[in-house]
């Protein structure tokens, strides 16, 4: 399974620079907005629509890398204080429940992008495709399987408890 590890940590590669990208294109957008309008008196009426793709497209590239590096918000004071093997146990399980619902977002995702209608949508100021803003859920819900089938086989591995 050291294709799966190398494929996240590719993966997570690029989520990095493409978050450093995200990140500061939002930036140049919104300070290119704010001196425009308030110093130019001639407001961009695109740089908030720009900053809000990005924003959304940061947001579940983020989500991503947190499940990559397993640094989400969780409950463990249950967990923290079981023995070695059923805190592992129960460590897979919540990994194999968030698999499941990772996936069944990934295959609505995909069908709703399908729809007739999404393809008609575009943004009020630029008139971009809206499907380029709706492409990060399964994108990035695809990253996040990776690195959650990458996670799953580093707890398998792992002896004692489990990575945290």
């Amino acid at each position: 399974m050291n294709i799966i590890k190398e494929l996240s940590n590719w993966i997570f590669k690029v989520e990095k620079v493409v978050a450093m990208i995200l990140c500061t294109v939002m930036l140049s957008s919104l300070s290119a907005g704010v001196v425009f309008r308030y110093v130019l008196k001639s407001p961009l009426v695109w740089s908030d629509e720009v900053a809000i793709l990005c924003l959304v497209w940061i947001t579940f590239i983020g989500g991503s890398m947190g499940v990559k590096l397993n640094n989400l918000a969780a409950i463990t004071f249950l967990i923290e204080r079981l023995n070695d093997k059923p805190r592992k146990i129960f460590t897979l399980l919540g990994i194999i429940i968030t698999l499941l619902f990772v996936g069944t977002i990934v295959y609505i995702s995909f069908g709703w992008l399908s729809s007739p209608n999404i393809a008609l949508q575009k943004t009020a100021s630029i008139g971009m495709p809206m499907i380029y803003g709706y492409l990060s859920i399964p994108v990035s819900f695809s990253f996040m399987l990776v690195h959650l089938v990458d996670l799953i086989f580093s707890n398998l591995k792992s002896k004692g408890g489990a990575e945290t």
